[in-house]
């Protein structure tokens, strides 16, 4: 008893270091989170996918268009990214009806499922300041708002 009164916070310290321990390891078993990344928010998705083609043709229509010197596609659970470098000669009123043309390209089942968004910004370096934008088009609404 008396080694006990002697060093009882030393074994207060140990007991409160081994609590620590437990719930640091034991967080890992009865915390851990298996299911999909996303949760259930991505039901269906497989049913409305942005296939290959439609970024190919969302591509091709962008830089058949003169200003559009690079465009980049990807897809993020619900969320479809345009990107769009331009040089100096385009106008953002130009850019505006180049998205639109775009976003016809998707079906009306795709423009219902995911949020679509234009990213706009210069290629390089340039003292104008039109450029970056970003519009974007939520699953509940009908147009960009920019």
């Amino acid at each position: 008893m008396k080694l006990l009164k002697r060093f009882k916070w030393v074994f207060l310290g140990l007991f409160f270091l081994f609590v620590i321990i437990a719930v640091w390891i034991g967080k890992d078993f009865f915390l851990s989170q298996d299911g999909a990344l996303y949760g259930n928010r991505l039901e269906g998705i497989e049913k409305v996918p942005i296939t290959n083609e439609l970024k190919k043709d969302i591509k091709d229509f962008l830089l058949s268009n003169e200003g559009i010197k690079k465009v980049n596609t990807n897809v993020h659970g619900k969320i479809f990214n345009i990107v769009i470098l331009v040089d100096e000669t385009i106008t953002f009123d130009k850019v505006k009806e180049l998205s639109n043309g775009a976003l016809a390209k998707c079906s009306d089942e795709q423009k219902g499922f995911y949020d679509i968004a234009f990213l706009v910004d210069y290629e390089k370096e340039t003292d104008k300041k039109d450029f970056p934008k970003i519009g974007s088009k939520s699953k509940n609404s009908n147009s960009i708002v920019w």
